[in-house]
């Protein structure tokens, strides 16, 4: 009888962790799910941190244009010649 407890007394245990194995493997999907989300969310923010460079870079070019008093012509002739 001692070692049928004894073995009821391990599966319990067993079951047990079973149990708290399949909560964090759920925990887990949880997590990697949201770090997809974040992810997918740094890429954006990445895409718009350049396209903001980028923006700037152009305003920054036009006001230097706008400043050196050149035509248009002017300008596109010297960076056709560059």
């Amino acid at each position: 009888m001692a070692r049928r407890v004894n073995k009821a007394a391990i599966q319990a245990k067993i079951d047990k962790l079973e149990e708290q194995i399949n909560k964090l493997q759920e925990r887990t999907v949880a997590l990697q799910d949201e770090q997809d989300k974040l992810q997918e969310d740094l890429k954006a923010a990445e895409k718009a941190e350049k396209e903001a460079a980028k923006k700037a870079q152009i305003e920054a070019i036009v006001k230097a244009v706008k400043k050196s008093k050149k035509s248009p012509e002017e300008i596109m002739a010297f960076l056709s010649e560059n």
